[in-house]
């Protein structure tokens, strides 16, 4: 309600131009070439169809726009720029602009705005930096595309591979051929969960080059251009969002062999999706009642302008601020002076119980009760203050809430206060602790996966070499899975491994970790060991649990398990050495049991 009432207030005080007024002719049809295989952004179906986001928020614009738009049928995006040079097409659909393609091409204003991620395999640690990888470090990244110019230009260490599509630099980063790839997070996280790649992930993120993403005009039409920018203003971000959402839905693969890649990749992709969402709304919001904010401390700074026009502002601001959805509350002395029905309803307080109480003791819950009141004594001092900080509000019924809070010191009624903007990111918050355990957990077991696992062995393998300890890792293959699956089915496979993680969970200790790292593959970290004879105990525990019949969906199921024992330091000192030492201990027993 906010963004329409701020909305509402600039079209009164300087009201858009009207979208007929454009000098360019409706009637001639707009040429236009597009990526035809860039999903899910944009592509060009079997009958020529222009179908994606783009294509969706593109219509949208010519529409408003009267502009009648002819798809250009082309086989790639190089045919489809080098059309453009040479005048065959009047525009590009969907680009980012370079100071390259500024030299052939006229450029709208962005309507369509995407961050852009670091893809790499699993087991690679996170990336803050790009600057800071190796000299010959390989990105596999597709040509003619913006990307590519920009980090040949500001990276010139890195060695970029040039590819075809985006497919094909997820597949060389899978196979190792390269050591990372460069793309939009929603083309990434839509490419993982349609092509099954379970074996990557997102590692870092580019915050400077994020894809504003434009429509661009050969150099000979500048009136098409000003039509465009002018059925541009008119979009709104609810407009953009929905599009967004209609395309990058996530919907199940049919096929079998890739069930359980497709439920791990989706679930993690719609928590990714829907977070980003949610504090990109929240972040628009915010900037938005910043700017509020500012505009408010000016004008009752302006105390000179005659009272007539002081009211005049007055009542259009707190009109604003009454139809707001975020908080927004004025403190001084220690109270409310002033709060908006939004903050009221967040809180479950009127207006008179908040009047009535001290605005920090019994609102902030007492462990960031210090951190607010730092905050809000600087801004009365005029001194610097954290801007957007998270904290914990107390609601009326007792009930925890997590607010992002931000402020600025004004002048009300003649004495110094701050204006403070308060919102709920409480399903933030869960959004984003749902997100971790993902990244550290096997969705269908619970147990730790190859990355936690990998953090755990590190910190026991550290603590053990400060300590002159012993530890022991034990590899864990299922014998007779498979048939399992051929005979019953992926389900009741599925409904097998939940119950031997069940059974290895009850047979070891607390400081014991049990992690899934694949398949029927389970790996055991025994951090403390008294003797180094322990470890051979509890691997015969666990093959005896294993090896105990399962009743599965009536199903009465017996298997027996392959495992392999490495010790520290007898048989290695680094994680790498151990899982060696283990799997091909493993392996070794498996060929025995074969035998």
């Amino acid at each position: 309600m906010l963004r329409r009432a701020l909305a509402t207030l600039a079209l009164l005080i300087c009201p858009l131009p009207a979208l007929a007024d454009t000098a360019v002719e409706r009637t001639a049809p707009v040429r236009l070439c597009v990526d035809p295989d860039w999903p899910p952004y944009e592509w060009l179906d079997e009958t020529g169809h222009h179908r994606g986001i783009a294509a969706d928020l593109v219509r949208l614009i010519a529409k408003r726009a009267g502009l009648n738009l002819q798809i250009v049928r082309t086989s790639t995006w190089d045919e489809s720029v080098s059309l453009a040079r040479t005048g065959q097409c009047d525009a590009l659909s969907f680009l980012n602009q370079t100071p390259e393609r500024d030299t052939w091409l006229r450029f709208t204003q962005p309507y369509f705005f995407d961050r852009n991620v670091i893809i790499t395999r699993a087991e690679h640690a996170p990336i803050t930096d790009l600057g800071a990888l190796p000299k010959g470090t390989t990105v596999a990244l597709p040509t003619a595309t913006s990307i590519m110019e920009r980090i040949g230009h500001d990276f010139p260490q890195l060695r970029i591979l040039p590819v075809g599509s985006e497919t094909e630099a997820f597949g060389m980063v899978e196979a190792r051929e390269a050591d990372l790839t460069l793309r939009a997070l929603t083309v990434a996280a839509y490419t993982i969960k349609h092509e099954g790649w379970f074996n990557l992930k997102i590692a870092g993120e580019l915050p400077d080059f994020g894809n504003r993403m434009r429509i661009g005009v050969v150099a000979a039409k500048p009136e098409l251009v000003r039509a465009l920018d002018t059925a541009i203003a008119t979009l709104t971000s609810e407009e953009v969002d929905e599009i967004v959402n209609r395309h990058v839905a996530i919907e199940m693969p049919t096929r079998t062999d890739y069930a359980l890649i497709a439920k791990v990749v989706a679930g993690f992709a719609v928590l990714l999706l829907l977070a980003y969402l949610w504090i990109r709304h929240l972040g628009r919001l915010n900037r938005r009642l910043a700017d509020l904010g500012a505009r408010l401390r000016e004008d009752i700074a302006a105390r000179e302008q005659a009272e007539r026009a002081l009211k005049d502002s007055e009542q259009h601001y707190r009109s604003v601020v009454e139809m707001a959805q975020e908080g927004i509350l004025v403190v001084q002395d220690g109270h409310v002076t002033y709060a908006n029905p939004a903050f009221s309803e967040m809180l479950g307080y009127d207006g008179e119980e908040l009047a009535r109480m001290d605005a920090f003791e019994s609102l902030i819950l007492s462990e960031d009760l210090p951190r607010a009141r730092t905050n809000h004594h600087r801004r009365l001092a005029g001194e610097e203050a954290e801007q957007r900080y998270p904290l914990r509000l107390v609601h009326k019924s007792g009930r925890i809430l997590w607010a992002e809070t931000s402020g600025v010191c004004i002048n009300w009624n003649g004495r110094p206060a701050t204006l403070n903007i308060v919102n709920d990111i409480t399903a933030r918050k869960a959004a984003e602790d749902s997100i971790r355990h993902l990244a550290h957990h096997d969705p269908l077991t619970g147990l730790p996966n190859r990355v936690l696992l990998q953090d755990r062995l590190e910190r026991a393998l550290a603590s053990a070499q400060r300590n002159g300890a012993s530890l022991a890792m034990l590899f864990i293959d299922l014998d007779g899975f498979k048939p399992v699956n051929d005979r019953y089915g992926h389900d009741t496979g599925d409904a097998l491994l939940q119950a031997v993680a069940k059974r290895l969970n009850g047979t070891l200790r607390h400081s014991d970790t049990a992690a899934r790292i694949g398949g029927d593959e389970f790996v055991v970290l025994l951090p403390v060991l008294a003797d180094a004879g322990d470890a051979g105990l509890i691997a015969g525990k666990l093959r005896t649990a294993i090896a105990s019949p399962f009743e599965i969906d009536g199903h009465r199921i017996t298997i027996s398990a392959s495992i392999g024992l490495a010790l520290y330091p007898r048989d290695g000192d680094t994680a790498t050495e151990l899982m060696r030492t283990a799997d091909g201990a493993m392996y070794a027993e498996k060929r025995q049991h074969t035998a």
